[in-house]
């Protein structure tokens, strides 16, 4: 269970911290549209359990 714990508070994609705000009721990425080409890279275990950090966002819009 710990592991499960660790994942959630990672992204997915690079693995550093996602800094993810939505515990305490607000989070960058509630103002922010994320590209579903970029969800799509997620791995299938971790989806809708994760958050992709803003840095991996606003690398892959740099795109």
């Amino acid at each position: 269970m710990m592991n499960i714990l660790v994942e959630e508070r990672h992204c997915p994609l690079c693995k550093e911290l996602n800094r993810c705000g939505a515990e305490s009721g607000d989070c960058w990425c509630f103002h922010t549209e994320i590209p579903l080409e970029l969800q799509e890279q997620i791995p299938e275990e971790l989806r809708g359990k994760a958050c992709i950090c803003q840095k991996c966002v606003e690398a892959f819009n740099k795109h």
